[in-house]
């Protein structure tokens, strides 16, 4: 899932930061993930792009969800997202 969600960011969002860190081992042992079958289902996602440019987080954030809807159907179950623009991140 980590290498598709990856390219699926490249091709759609052409970042110039893209951080995709797996937190699945984190919530293992929730109730919900236990006996899911899935092993990559949390994950945290810092992306930089053009795209962003006069969208509001939550628009940015539907991008994202949007984009991720065929892992969301197979298994993914949460993502936090940190989605800015060039001249955002270079602020902070």
């Amino acid at each position: 899932m980590y290498t598709r969600m990856m390219q699926k960011f490249k091709e759609e969002f052409q970042p110039t930061v893209l951080e995709v860190l797996d937190e699945s081992t984190q919530h293992a042992e929730h109730a919900a993930m236990r006996d899911s079958g899935y092993n990559e289902t949390h994950f945290r996602i810092l992306i930089v792009s053009e795209q962003f440019t006069g969208k509001m987080p939550v628009m940015r954030h539907r991008m994202v969800y949007s984009l991720l809807e065929d892992e969301f159907k197979n298994g993914l179950h949460a993502v936090n997202i940190i989605a800015k623009t060039p001249t955002e991140y270079n602020k902070a």
